[in-house]
């Protein structure tokens, strides 16, 4: 009889603990369908200012890594993935990435992540064409997060 309590109260936990990481890692905890046919996330003000500031981060980045190419100078390119790379991530506010979709989690993190193998790339062996490859895939993230999410206050 204990077993058979014990064996319910596990499986309860195991339905309690799955659909608290599908809440907070996987759906995220404020985005909804918006008119426009793009996931809205809502977030603070603030949340959404540092967004906002890091999406321009990277705009400016793609813009000196381009210039890194097209001047055939690795130096840029290193100094600039470094720069918008994985390091970033641990300035997002706390309680942040709890709130947004697995999806736009997926898209940022890999999007940090290209820009640390082209720093990389750029250190360690250099590649022109290689980089404007891993360029574009990075502009593909940026685009499509766009096509799909859009950000506002609360």
């Amino acid at each position: 009889m204990q077993r058979k309590y014990l064996l319910i109260l596990s499986l309860l936990s195991l339905l309690l603990n799955a659909g608290l990481l599908y809440v907070f890692f996987y759906r995220g905890d404020k985005a909804v369908v918006s008119p426009d046919g793009r996931t809205e996330i809502k977030m603070p003000e603030e949340n959404r200012a540092f967004v906002m500031k890091e999406m321009r981060g990277f705009l400016e980045s793609v813009q000196q890594i381009n210039e890194g190419i097209a001047k055939n100078d690795p130096k840029i390119i290193a100094k600039v993935g470094n720069q918008s790379g994985t390091c970033k991530v641990n300035q997002v506010p706390q309680g942040m990435i709890r709130s947004l979709p697995f999806e736009f989690k997926q898209m940022g993190f890999q999007t940090h992540e290209l820009f640390d193998e082209m720093a990389k790339m750029a250190k360690e062996n250099y590649n022109r064409q290689q980089t404007q490859e891993k360029l574009n895939q990075l502009l593909n993230n940026c685009v499509a997060c766009h096509k799909t999410f859009k950000i506002t206050a609360e």
